[in-house]
């Protein structure tokens, strides 16, 4: 009996240098299937954001799918559950996956136990060193990009449990709200998204990678693109590459702390370990993570992070350091809801590299050093005029600059209706630098150390 080959989509929503979707297409008919489950919109970090931009890109993926002849289905349940039903209907199954996204495990499983073929495909790591693998990154990222199939053959007849129109997705609950200045999914806004950072807004890159507001555009911005497969990473090497044998010396070293970020994007998928908890004694509060989450502690430079955060789903990675630092460090809470409750505003959100970066940030991971910012000297630096922080925090677009960053010392601060500061920074970063060092006195580290020691190279933002 001939099997059903089965192109189960996850993180690699893409045509283009997709080489799983290229295998499957070739011995005859194919499934293309995206699983919503429902679980997992609903029980983990995953918010209405992502769900948008899921959807979005799903929407681009069906048109191109459509136009070689094919269509893209699309089923809600358990992943185990819609291949049971998919097995009933064609007898056999031959599934294909890319090996890094996130439902790999409960399919190999399902798959051995009902023995059915699986072909997974990208790199892995096998047990490896860090250099090892490195020779084998660079000889992927310069291998040949795949060519998206010209023509697809399409079964005749499916199971009513998949079906083709996404308006049958919209039950699913997600929390949180839509966001409506975010970017948007899908391969060709991606691919319009590396082509002007690698022909325009590379040009500062180094420079502006720690500024609020130039980051936002000197940056690459194609964090959530990779993190939903939109685009490969292979694909932005080799376009980078090509774009920098054009162009003078000088601007060419733009691109390679851009270059090393992709690497360390793979690499740190395949190499993060569990982490230990750490001793910190940790506290919690509800109201001061309810005032961090909706950017109202009363400090300037944090809250304009947080409704910058809200309202784009994106921020620079000294930003995502400063929030995190502030509300585990600083505060000295407890770690976990934080970590969910930013991981559902970020559109980039990717749970290996996040957990792992808020964990480094935290002292769980890692070298284990605590990252303790000042949030109002970071910000005097960064935004000096406080730009930044007039354009997301409106209660304070009236301060003089002088008390941008301290408006408690503004004469007329009461009459601002802005929150009073929950906490006296410098009062409470000594206090966590006196209790993490009790501890470990060789494990605490200042910003200062943190630049010094080239701490921050693994960034969430690209």
């Amino acid at each position: 009996m001939t099997s059903m080959n089965v192109m189960l989509f996850n993180r690699d929503l893409r045509l283009c240098d997709n080489e799983p979707f290229a295998e499957a297409s070739k011995p005859g008919e194919l499934l293309p299937l995206y699983i919503f489950d429902p679980s997992e919109w609903e029980e983990t970090e995953l918010s209405h954001r992502h769900f948008q931009f899921v959807l979005e890109s799903l929407e681009e993926l069906s048109s191109q799918i459509q136009q070689r002849g094919g269509k893209l289905f699309l089923a809600i349940g358990e992943i185990e559950a819609i291949l049971a039903e998919l097995l009933k209907a064609y007898g056999s199954l031959a599934i294909f996956t890319a090996i890094d996204t996130l439902k790999k495990d409960p399919i190999m499983q399902w798959v051995k136990k009902n023995n059915q073929r699986y072909s997974g495909y990208g790199l892995k790591n096998d047990g490896e060193s860090e250099m090892t693998f490195k020779a084998r990154w660079r000889e992927y990222v310069n291998s040949r990009v795949i060519e998206a199939p010209a023509r697809l053959q399409v079964p005749a007849n499916v199971p009513e449990v998949l079906f083709t129109n996404p308006n049958r997705v919209m039950g699913i609950k997600a929390r949180g709200s839509k966001i409506r200045y975010g970017q948007q999914g899908g391969e060709e806004k991606a691919k319009e998204t590396l082509d002007t950072f690698i022909h325009h807004r590379y040009l500062k890159y180094a420079e502006n990678h720690q500024m609020p507001i130039a980051s936002s555009m000197s940056s690459s911005r194609l964090s959530a693109y990779i993190a939903w497969g939109n685009l490969s990473v292979r694909t932005i090497f080799q376009q980078t590459i090509e774009k920098a044998g054009n162009i003078r010396v000088d601007e060419r070293r733009q691109f390679d702390p851009f270059l090393a970020k992709l690497f360390l994007h793979d690499k740190s998928i395949r190499f993060i370990k569990e982490s230990d908890v750490n001793q910190i004694k940790r506290c919690w509060d509800e109201g001061w993570y309810g005032r961090w989450l909706a950017g109202k502690t009363g400090i300037p430079f944090i809250d304009a992070a947080m409704r910058c955060l809200d309202k784009t789903g994106w921020l620079n990675f000294t930003l995502r350091e400063m929030v995190i630092s502030f509300i585990c460090n600083t505060l000295m809470m407890d770690i976990e809801k934080p970590m969910h409750g930013m991981a559902g505003l970020l559109l980039d959100y990717h749970p290996e590299i996040y957990a792992y970066n808020v964990k480094k940030m935290t002292g769980f991971q890692g070298d284990k050093k605590l990252r303790i910012i000042d949030p109002i000297r970071l910000g005097k630096r960064l935004d000096p005029d406080g730009v930044f922080i007039r354009r997301y925090v409106q209660e304070l677009r009236g301060v003089p600059a002088e008390y941008i960053h301290e408006p408690w010392r503004y004469p007329g601060f009461y009459q601002l209706r802005y929150e009073p500061p929950i906490i006296d920074v410098k009062k409470a970063n000594k206090i966590a630098k006196i209790e993490f060092a009790r501890l470990n006195p060789a494990d605490c580290l200042t910003k200062r150390q943190m630049k010094k020691d080239g701490a921050e190279q693994l960034s969430f933002d690209l």
